[in-house]
């Protein structure tokens, strides 16, 4: 894969100076569907939200930021539609990433919701350390000398405000829970890879498929897909994607970025583009031996990598895959590739 599909990356997050650019579109699917999609590239990109419409109010599926702005926008769409943020009587988030749920606080100073999430996501929601570890896990720090003391979580706090839930009323919910929201019966399927606990939700009877985070898409989508080693990996990415991939979908609408008209084209694009990935780091690390560092600037623009340090995650995780398939050699820093295929060992980039 050419090494500028990589660097399309930088033009998804660009730095955001001036915030007043930062609201949200109104996209009425049906009455009582809304698809709230953010209109902006630039880090922190808030998470889209949708809204559905039951007898007792109003079902808001993630939250944006915790940020006046972000909560405005979407109050402003919610008062377009007809309804009010007093309406809100549950919350369901799709996984624990900072970006979907730190505008719980916000929306918590007007009503006081039922909150869902699932239970393999609590955890990250609730610890600052394990949140830390699934953006950028130890064993990045150890072999990225520059990021050993890197402060993620304060980067989090500036940009997407305070998202801890610690103090929030959470449901867990689990694998498979079908979820009745007003008319629509939503399906969570487990999506590993990108985050822990990250869920897709499909309704069958309508075709409907909210993708979350899993799939790349254009905008801010096309930051997509990012995954660590403590989210799940490479492996479980891709049969995350396999998983999904057969569902019958006529209408898919994502996390970021605007709606999807072809779904399955957009699996097979999310799958190309991690392979891809790992095509060009074996091919770098067959020529000579790299850090991961050297890789991650290959594969990414010097932009993209100063506001999101986290992409040496990416690659540490495709390290992890080529380490477990015993194809990896390590000195020191630098990683070279054998040509010796053995069955799957436990990674010790940890060690």
């Amino acid at each position: 894969m050419p090494c500028n599909i990589f660097h399309m990356i930088c033009t998804a997050l660009e730095v955001d100076r001036e915030r007043s650019d930062r609201v949200y579109k109104l996209n009425a699917v049906r009455e009582d569907f809304l698809f709230l999609e953010f209109d902006g590239r630039r880090w922190p990109t808030a998470a889209n939200v949708w809204v559905i419409v039951d007898q007792d109010g109003l079902i808001l599926i993630d939250t944006g930021l915790d940020r006046e702005e972000s909560f405005g926008g979407i109050a402003a769409c919610i008062a377009a539609a007809g309804h009010a943020v007093g309406d809100i009587h549950t919350i369901l988030l799709t996984h624990g990433h900072t970006d979907h749920i730190a505008g719980v606080r916000q929306f918590m100073k007007h009503v006081t919701p039922r909150i869902l999430l699932s239970a393999k996501s609590l955890p990250i929601a609730t610890n600052p350390d394990l949140q830390s570890e699934q953006i950028l896990p130890r064993a990045v720090r150890r072999i990225v000398p520059e990021l050993a003391d890197y402060d993620v979580l304060n980067n989090f706090r500036q940009t997407c405000g305070d998202w801890l839930l610690a103090e929030a009323d959470v449901t867990a919910i689990h694998d498979g829970d079908r979820l009745q929201l007003g008319v629509y019966c939503l399906e969570a399927i487990p999506v590993p890879g990108h985050e822990a606990g990250l869920m897709m939700f499909h309704e069958d009877d309508k075709g409907i498929m909210l993708t979350t985070d899993l799939l790349r898409n254009s905008g801010a989508g096309a930051a997509l897909p990012w995954y660590s080693s403590s989210g799940g990996g490479v492996d479980r990415y891709l049969e995350s994607l396999a998983n999904v991939a057969d569902y019958s979908v006529r209408e898919a609408f994502p996390s970021h970025g605007g709606a999807i008209n072809d779904y399955r084209a957009a699996v097979a694009e999310t799958q190309s583009v991690i392979v891809g990935r790992q095509n060009e780091i074996e091919e770098q690390l067959s020529a000579c031996p790299k850090t991961c560092r050297e890789l991650d600037r290959h594969l990414y623009s010097a932009r993209a990598l100063e506001l999101c340090p986290w992409y040496s995650s990416v690659t540490e995780a495709h390290l992890v895959k080529l380490e477990n398939e015993g194809r990896l050699t390590r000195d020191g820093l630098h990683f070279s590739l054998t040509n010796t295929h053995h069955s799957k060992r436990p990674s010790t980039f940890g060690i």
